[in-house]
């Protein structure tokens, strides 16, 4: 695979995680996701990871 397909790939995948993740909140909660929010965690050398809020109405 090359890069652009590994990278479309990764994102069908995150965004199929968090389709999956909205719609657990719904059921259990009974509330709308109305936002996501992603703030990046860097450090000294690259991007390490990402905090992640999430808003319910």
């Amino acid at each position: 695979m090359n890069i652009e397909d590994l990278k479309t790939k990764a994102e069908a995948d995150i965004s199929e995680y968090i389709t999956k993740k909205i719609i657990e909140l719904k059921k259990k909660t009974g509330k709308e996701v109305t936002s996501i929010q992603f703030t990046a965690r860097e450090k000294m050398t690259d991007l390490e990871s990402y905090d992640v809020k999430i808003n319910l109405i």
